[in-house]
């Protein structure tokens, strides 16, 4: 929901977009079907004043949405008013789709972002393993340390001393700096997890089909006509019959008095 109006209000938006309407219009060829003569002025007009005539949706008072489709054709009727639901399904789930495109396409970006920073972190302690030997700055100060103040203990020399004495400046120099690359790399990597989880989700979205209606009752092929009424119009003949033949009647009289 968008707003303060109900489900049921706001499926009814649905129903009465142009794009439903004119879907509907293409599929069934209401242009022909209504005989509409699209090289008359105004006839876009009268079509959908037929559609309006022909098509009717409205609330009811169980929070439901009910459709009443007119047609010469009860088959067709019916069909109209399937497609009707259908449409609107597919038009509420494409809405959903696209908004759930534009969070993946965002979380993408940002995916690829932090792809660039972890590559990046990644090249910058490789590089600084090669460089200064450092693999794991907290083991390595405390082993570095405790074997360099060793040697310094037996006043140990030689080619062992040096390098024992290189690592133990490189780690004071640079393992500081060393260890914070790793917790931003850690930091990244977790990030990225997070994002990823979303990603998947939005893209989940994007492709999942889900109906967004409930159909109580299901529309059906009517077997008897809504109008004209049978009854109605041989009632409405035989008045028109006898009031044509009393004004007659009455004409003749008043010439015969003339």
């Amino acid at each position: 929901q968008y707003s303060t109006e109900s489900s049921t209000e706001q499926l009814l938006q649905f129903f009465y977009g142009n794009d439903i309407r004119d879907s509907i219009i293409a599929k069934y060829d209401l242009i022909n079907h209504y005989d509409i003569d699209t090289a008359s002025s105004g006839f876009y007009y009268r079509l959908n004043k037929e559609y309006d005539e022909n098509i009717s949706i409205k609330k009811t008072n169980y929070e439901s949405v009910q459709i009443e489709v007119l047609d010469i054709n009860p088959a067709t009727a019916r069909d109209i008013a399937q497609e009707l639901v259908t449409q609107v399904n597919l038009k509420i789930r494409g809405l959903h789709q696209e908004q759930a495109q534009e969070v993946a396409v965002m979380l993408k970006n940002q995916l690829t972002s932090k792809e660039v920073l972890i590559d990046t972190l990644e090249a910058q302690i490789k590089r600084y393993s090669v460089k200064y030997g450092l693999l794991d700055y907290t083991q390595q100060s405390r082993e570095v340390t405790a074997g360099y103040m060793n040697m310094l203990l037996e006043n140990k020399k030689g080619e062992s001393m040096q390098k024992a004495e290189k690592l133990y400046e490189n780690l004071k120099e640079e393992g500081r700096y060393f260890h914070d690359l790793h917790h931003q790399l850690n930091l990244a990597r977790e990030e990225y997890n997070k994002i990823l989880i979303s990603y998947d989700a939005a893209v989940k979205d994007v492709n999942k089909k889900i109906t967004y209606t409930n159909t109580i009752v299901y529309p059906e092929v009517a077997d008897k006509k809504t109008y004209p009424i049978r009854w109605l119009i041989v009632v409405l003949s035989l008045f028109a019959s006898i009031f044509f033949t009393y004004v007659v009647i009455l004409f003749n009289n008043r010439l015969k008095q003339h």
